[in-house]
């Protein structure tokens, strides 16, 4: 049983190398473009949403989205209703690079699941489902 834990982390630390090789010189190390990708696709999430979408801890992610900020790929806006939260929105930069960042997880995926069936690979998604927290 330890070994398909063993194996998700291979599989992960795999993806991570890649992406990191493929997107560094953009500023978009350590998955960053993950936080791009999600705040495209759900522009306005506050920040805790945006860290809990992808599973990260809070303290980790803010510094994250803080950063892409800085770096020009993501807005910080206060909330209307509650100026203590903030919603983060993707800027043009963003935007200009999302075809690119969406066809690199999709091409990981494909590559991964490429030996599974339909229907495994919805089996598979079920039950890693049934291990989330």
């Amino acid at each position: 049983m330890f070994n398909t834990i063993r194996l998700i982390g291979t599989i992960t630390r795999s993806i991570q190398v890649q992406s990191n090789k493929k997107f560094s010189p953009l500023g978009l190390g350590n998955n960053a473009f993950l936080y791009i990708i999600r705040a495209i696709e759900n522009p306005g999430m506050f920040l805790g949403e945006l860290a809990d979408a992808l599973s990260i801890d809070r303290s980790t992610a803010f510094r994250s989205i803080k950063k892409l900020a800085k770096n020009g790929y993501l807005d910080l806006k206060s909330d209307d209703h509650d100026g203590r939260l903030q919603r983060v929105f993707p800027t043009q930069l963003a935007k200009d690079i999302y075809p690119e960042l969406f066809e690199f997880e999709k091409t990981q995926s494909k590559y991964l699941l490429a030996k599974l069936s339909e229907d495994e690979q919805a089996e598979l998604l079920r039950l890693l489902k049934k291990t989330q927290h």
